[in-house]
């Protein structure tokens, strides 16, 4: 359950976005040249029977054509992939367009107008200085002043938003293309633990990616959300997320979504409280994909299925990792610890949040958890049960990874 970190102006307009157009049409390139050598190849293989008409050569020519079929799906894969990013970066730039623009017309204003980070547009001179200056008409002139910040800030702030939402949805999209990776070539590719028991979680443990993403809450749900918390954003996920979260206010009401929305804060909260006093860094790692998040998981679980059942908890968290992006490792860690935490709530029915943490905490210093720790000899982090690797010893999986076949 990762959280987009917000976009600030500085960081977007110091992107340079040449090496991603420079990747989609490499992309491109690279997957017409294999097409064109896998079609070479097979025409080669048909003139074959003159010369190994056997038993040998039709088993060779069944080999041949798997493997072209594979190829074919590679050439496919690189196509794809060169049109998301294609398509991504040209939102970014065009966004990217529309900020410069909006920020000319801030520096350029007759309000003394200036920007910040996040997009607001202020004056830097007060309401009762431009009172004085336009003392004739002092009402009509805030009025312009204000609605010239207004639209300029939701201008900005829009870019801004389009921008994450894009990169989001990408991602999603990417982490599809690659679930039409072979299983021969993903098992093959992705190191798996030597424990057994661990190799069965990071195979049971992961979902497909979903066929569509959609951006939620919009319309009056967004508004209302809102009205909770004004700094609200809605984001990119799965269409089966958005389902389980509208059957959630079909059942509950809108009072169950702001509980639920207040349990999801109320975990991260109580994750960073029962991980205190780590430099940013080390923070960063427990919180991330260590023993922080592996309880943010699971009291996350523990308490929706008290509020709202373990069938709803686990189709909506289950559905809410098939956003995509999650390597293989990290999704068998949501996946698992989000398990571990309903389980842990069912045999405690009753349990007060203040027993609920203790229970997960007692659980994760069992071992009954798992984080990511990069095995001697890896590049990549893989799961590890929780009480064989120390709390400021875990490492972050970062990127979109090669996807193991979903089970979930």
């Amino acid at each position: 359950m990762s959280e987009a970190t917000p976009l600030r102006i500085s960081q977007v307009l110091a992107w340079n976005l040449n090496p991603a157009d420079d990747l989609a049409l490499s992309l491109s390139r690279v997957a017409e040249e294999i097409e064109a050598e896998v079609e070479a190849a097979a025409s080669a293989l048909a003139g074959s029977y003159e010369y190994f008409n056997t038993e040998s050569g039709e088993s060779a020519r069944q080999r041949a054509q798997d493997d072209r079929k594979d190829a074919l799906t590679t050439v496919d894969i690189y196509q794809e992939l060169s049109g998301v990013i294609a398509s991504t970066t040209a939102v970014f730039e065009g966004m990217i367009l529309l900020i410069r623009a909006a920020i000319k017309e801030v520096e350029g204003s007759e309000w003394d107008l200036f920007y910040t980070d996040d997009g607001e547009v202020m004056s830097w001179k007060s309401n009762w200085e431009w009172m004085k200056k336009y003392w004739w008409s002092p009402g009509t002139a805030i009025a312009h002043k204000e609605l010239e910040e207004a639209r300029l800030t939701g201008g900005l702030r829009v870019c801004l938003n389009r921008i994450q939402e894009a990169d989001l949805m990408a991602e999603g999209t990417i982490q599809g293309v690659l679930e039409k990776v072979p299983n021969s070539a993903r098992q093959a590719l992705i190191a798996m633990p030597t424990d057994t028991e661990l190799a069965k979680i990071l195979t049971d443990y992961q979902t497909d990616a979903t066929k569509e993403t959609v951006v939620w809450p919009s319309g009056w749900v967004l508004d209302i959300v809102r009205g909770w918390d004004p700094t609200f954003k809605a984001g990119a996920m799965p269409r089966e997320e958005a389902t389980a979260l509208e059957n959630l206010i079909g059942k509950h009401g809108l009072l169950g979504l702001k509980e639920f929305y207040d349990i999801k804060t109320e975990a991260e909260q109580a994750a960073k409280d029962q991980f205190p006093g780590f430099d940013v860094e080390t923070q960063e790692r427990v919180l991330s994909d260590g023993h922080g998040d592996a309880f943010r998981h699971a009291y996350w679980n523990a308490r929706m299925t008290q509020e709202f059942g373990e069938d709803w908890t686990q189709t909506y968290t289950t559905a809410h990792e098939k956003s995509g992006g999650n390597p293989p490792a990290r999704e068998a860690m949501d996946l698992y610890n989000n398990k571990l935490g309903r389980e842990i709530a069912i045999d405690n029915r009753d349990a007060s949040p203040e027993q609920l943490r203790t229970k997960i905490s007692e659980a994760i210093q069992d071992g009954h958890a798992v984080v990511l720790k990069t095995p001697e000899g890896q590049s990549q982090p893989q799961i590890i049960w929780s009480n064989q690797v120390g709390v400021a010893e875990t490492d972050i999986q970062s990127g979109v990874g090669l996807p193991l076949p979903g089970k979930r």
